[in-house]
């Protein structure tokens, strides 16, 4: 490759800057007096740097000083790092982005080496893209990332190698260099929040199904396939729909019709369906998932199966019902342990007014042999039930608190443990000591003895 005169190629560029119109090989062999095979090599080396422009005219070829601005200017006010290296890897330019990224002065490097300089950054810039083949003339660019030193604290960079052809037509390589610590450091939390999350997830006691827009099954944690009896392999891709009943498809509707337009339904009732077609109540969050744009790509459900929840619910309900209706009742209600002394454990407010009581925690304090007149009575009552199960319209002679004694129709039925021992008697107690005529006991012979 022939030798560049950078005198006569100042000359060139000076005399076509004088002729903005244009001048030919023979207008400035002419002013320059210079061989014209010399002036057309140099001026072919001054378009290929681009600091010349050639247009044709006619069969004439005309040639204009650039007036593009030079690259180095340009570069400058990159916000990417940018260094030059000439073949021998001699840095010939770096923005000022370079040095004040490694805190030094510019010409501490122009002109030595890249690898020669003891700086990590610039070690491992050598090291991070291979070289290229240094007659490849396709300017194909080399990419790679690097993480390195710098300072106190470790940066990431992207860098491109590409091939370069310099003002003189030499070659070189031009790094271009980008920093995307801020990038890296966030995907990398990304990633650590996501496998906390799938972790958690993974974990949650609660079924967190992930679907699609259009309603697919997309993700599903190991609660979700207890609670609904389908392994993620066989449920991912079909439709959600599949795990509600028929009859309530039309609100799952309405639902996902809601996050669609962006709203998050919190802790929602609805009959959902497991693989068994056994149906369960259910509390469903579900909420719009959206990309960095806003865009909604998907939903996230939380699934709470709250069938027992709600059979507790009915059972206090009916449990209030009863309560409320044996609180009205105008006879004694109550429930006592079947040991032989025996407690209360529950009474109404007609058994206390039967037996005298201001209280049921006063009537919990005596036993229930207390309350019968013979000594036997209550023994008497605890043989029939244990070989009947139950009493019914048993006679009684009961004292009140105060001694008074007072007649009683009782109707009781057993609770025995699984080993036959008998553990709870309920029964219904009424007064009928109004209703037996003087002398007379409708029990016979052993009344007295309930």
């Amino acid at each position: 490759m022939a030798v560049i005169d950078q005198e006569r190629v100042n000359r060139i560029k000076q005399v076509l800057r004088w002729n903005p119109r244009g001048m030919t090989i023979s207008d400035l062999t002419k002013k320059l007096q210079i061989n014209r095979n010399l002036v057309a090599k140099n001026l072919d080396m001054l378009v290929i740097s681009g600091q010349v422009e050639m247009q044709p005219v006619g069969a004439a070829k005309v040639y204009f000083l650039s007036q593009r601005v030079p690259v180095a200017s340009m570069l400058e006010f990159s916000s990417d790092l940018v260094i030059m290296i000439d073949r021998d890897e001699r840095i010939i330019f770096v923005n000022e982005q370079v040095p004040t990224l490694l805190d030094v002065q510019r010409e501490t490097l122009i002109g030595n080496r890249i690898d020669a300089i003891n700086n990590p950054f610039l070690r491992d810039l050598c090291r991070s893209v291979p070289d290229p083949d240094p007659n490849d003339r396709t300017g194909n660019e080399h990419v790679a990332e690097m993480s390195t030193l710098v300072g106190s604290g470790h940066r990431h960079f992207r860098i491109k190698k590409v091939p370069t052809t310099f003002e003189d037509g030499s070659h070189g390589f031009t790094f271009i260099i980008e920093d995307i610590t801020a990038q890296k450091t966030y995907h990398q939390m990304l990633e650590i929040s996501e496998a906390r999350y799938r972790g958690l997830v993974m974990s949650s006691g609660e079924a967190i199904i992930g679907s699609a827009p259009d309603g697919r099954i997309t993700s599903w944690n190991p609660a979700a396939e207890r609670l609904f009896g389908y392994g993620e392999a066989e449920i991912t891709g079909h439709p959600f729909s599949q795990l509600v009943p028929q009859k309530t498809r039309g609100d799952l509707d309405r639902l996902l019709h809601d996050i669609r337009q962006g709203e998050c339904i919190q802790r929602r009732e609805m009959q959902m369906m497991r693989r068994d077609d056994h149906e369960i109540d259910t509390k469903i969050t579900i909420c719009p998932i959206r990309d960095e744009n806003g865009i909604i790509t998907g939903t996230s459900s939380i699934i709470q199966d709250i069938t027992y929840e709600k059979l507790e619910m009915h059972a206090r309900e009916y449990e209030e019902r009863y309560h409320t209706l044996f609180e009205d009742m105008n006879v004694g209600v109550y429930r006592s342990t079947g040991d032989p002394r025996g407690r209360f454990v529950w009474g109404n407010p007609a058994l206390l007014q039967i037996l005298g009581y201001g209280s049921m925690e006063d009537l919990r304090e005596i036993n229930v042999t207390d309350v019968f007149s013979e000594p036997d009575g209550r023994m008497q009552l605890l043989d029939e039930l244990r070989r009947n199960g139950f009493v019914k319209n048993r006679v009684l002679s009961l004292k009140r608190t105060d001694d008074t004694p007072v007649k009683v129709s009782v109707t009781a039925l057993a609770e025995f443990n699984e080993n036959k021992d008998l553990v709870f008697i309920n029964g219904i107690v009424q007064d009928i000591s109004g209703s037996l005529n003087p002398g007379t006991d409708r029990a016979g012979p052993s009344a007295g003895n309930g």
